[in-house]
């Protein structure tokens, strides 16, 4: 009966979290977090009183859950690339290890770097005062399409990205809103105010 009560709860905390939004605001390292504690089970039983307390703590902290995203996708930059300024995100950052090429062409990267692809994205939406899609319609997965897609173009683009990749597995991510990076940087500098001045 534990067994069947805990499986439904977990159904139900499921489904709160992806009406309510929460999903959409966090980052992967939350979004990680949170499906590991669906797995094992580790949530508090369904009430009023706990879906009130978890809502309230997942609101208070819902800023710092966004300015994280925005700070580990900076933190994951090389610093080995003149355009990866260790003080700001730039016009255009290079990125390691996006995609593999062999003989039979390109492929994207799954893991930990498309998670941070989908942060950026996200942060963008949010930014630009967008509806996040869900992430069948990430912009990885359009990426990925253009890829198996476009065997002559090596170049992906949409509303906030052009996207150059190369055969060693780099790519160049140029932004075409820089009043949204600006505000990403306004984010950066909070967090490392030494390096990047407040504006």
């Amino acid at each position: 009966m534990s067994a069947i009560t805990r499986s439904i709860d977990c159904s139900v905390w499921r489904d709160l979290m992806l009406k309510s939004g929460m999903m959409a605001l966090m980052d992967a390292q939350a979004r990680d977090q949170w499906r590991k504690n669906l797995e094992e089970g580790d949530l508090l039983a369904i009430s009023e009183e706990n879906i009130l307390s978890t809502f309230e703590q997942l609101h208070h902290s819902k800023l710092e859950v966004f300015e994280r995203g925005i700070i580990n996708v900076y933190k994951g930059l090389s610093w080995d690339y003149k355009t990866n300024s260790p003080c700001r995100l730039g016009k255009k950052i290079i990125i390691n290890n996006l995609v593999t090429h062999n003989h039979w062409g390109y492929s994207l990267n799954w893991g930990w770097r498309r998670d941070q692809l989908i942060d950026l994205e996200r942060m963008l939406f949010l930014l630009d005062g967008k509806l996040i899609s869900d992430n069948r319609g990430d912009f990885t997965n359009r990426l990925v399409d253009h890829i198996s897609l476009q065997k002559a173009s090596y170049i992906y683009e949409d509303d906030y990205f052009s996207i150059r990749y190369f055969k060693k597995g780099t790519a160049h991510l140029t932004f075409k809103q820089a009043e949204l990076i600006e505000r990403m940087n306004d984010t950066i500098a909070l967090h490392y105010s030494g390096v990047l001045a407040r504006r």
